[in-house]
């Protein structure tokens, strides 16, 4: 039986689909990984979808454990030619720790290390550059002003900049503020509490994205949104079903079906049965890994629910992320079709 909420994003995906002239679309992709390496499966598949923009973070901005100043880490490395014909677009994910004590020189350091990076880019196939940043009230000031900062940079003028939008600063938009920016992104995923245990699922939920959505809130954010949706999954380990213990991000459904070691409980819950170390991971008899995945009916629903507020005219529709493993659990054609509902 569908989920009654899934049903709501359906028709309203049908409706709004009758009320509205068709959008212009750009199929996208993340990529999130370290090292650009050329992998033959994800060319092929962003190819045929097609994807004709590729966001690639670049780096993180954290705090340096001993000095406490802002430091960039994960830096990526390209090791093979970027896809032709796709315009790319870099991302600097920014810590919201950063805020606490702003350093003036940030902005002018984070915009030459991006530039240096992208070099070898032709400057025609950077048309904009997004910022990622989970900001919140008391942070925005410093960000906003590192924002209107960057955009004096070389690097940054006369292109487009965009920022990632959460869930919660679409709902709470009066108390986190609108980013000084061109478009902004807006994540449809990570918006529960993946801390809390239980048997919720914090990268997507229908309901929880409805409460955050409403109605109109995403038709009245005063920027035109991009909108970017999950394909990725993780299993959460709690210390004995109370104490988030972190991400096990090699442990998947084929490690958790070892009933010799795990227990499988409600709402995709699997309690350890024994001592173990897997992967790396040292496991405790009695703890607890929930596993969360997207599947398709959700993923749909999600598309559904947003389109039928969003007023952008050109959206992007971006999928997290370009990933080999992890296409392998999206046919092509399921993803084609999650790009069609927004047009």
């Amino acid at each position: 039986m569908i989920p009654r909420i899934i049903l709501i994003c359906l028709l309203l995906g049908c409706i709004s689909c009758h009320q509205r002239m068709p959008r212009k679309v750009t199929p996208a992709f993340y990529y999130w990984k370290q090292a650009w390496t050329g992998n033959s499966q994800e060319l092929q598949y962003a190819e045929q979808l097609p994807a004709k923009r590729l966001y690639i973070k670049l780096f993180d901005v954290d705090i340096d454990e001993v000095t406490k100043a802002p430091v960039p880490v994960a830096i990526f490395k390209q090791a093979a030619p970027l896809p032709a014909n796709t315009d790319i677009i870099p991302v600097v994910f920014l810590m919201n720790e950063v805020w606490a004590h702003p350093d003036p020189q940030l902005a002018g350091k984070v915009s030459k290390l991006m530039a240096q990076l992208c070099d070898s880019l032709p400057a025609g196939r950077i048309p904009e550059v997004q910022l990622d940043c989970d900001w919140t009230q008391t942070s925005r000031e410093a960000y906003f002003s590192f924002i209107k900062q960057i955009r004096q940079t070389p690097f940054f003028q006369h292109r487009r900049v965009s920022a990632t939008i959460r869930m919660y600063q679409v709902k709470y938009k009066v108390r986190t503020g609108i980013p000084p920016v061109d478009r902004g992104l807006l994540m449809c995923y990570n918006m529960g509490d993946l801390r809390k245990p239980g048997p919720h699922n914090s990268i997507l939920d229908l309901e929880t994205m409805a409460s955050y959505l409403g109605e109109q809130r995403v038709a009245n954010y005063p920027l035109p949104l991009d909108i970017a949706l999950p394909l990725f999954s993780w299993s959460v380990l709690f210390r004995n079903d109370t104490g988030y213990v972190g991400i096990l991000r090699n442990v998947g459904e084929r490690e958790l079906q070892n009933t010799r070691l795990f227990a499988p409980g409600k709402k995709h819950l699997y309690t350890v049965q024994q001592d173990t170390l897997l992967n790396g991971y040292p496991l405790r008899k009695g703890n607890v890994i929930r596993r969360e995945s997207v599947d398709k009916p959700s993923l749909e629903g999600a598309a559904r629910m947003v389109a039928a507020q969003l007023a952008t005219s050109d959206p992007a529709v971006i999928f997290y992320h370009l990933d080999s493993v992890t296409l392998k659990n999206y046919p092509l054609d399921e993803l084609q079709k999650i790009t069609r509902i927004f047009n």
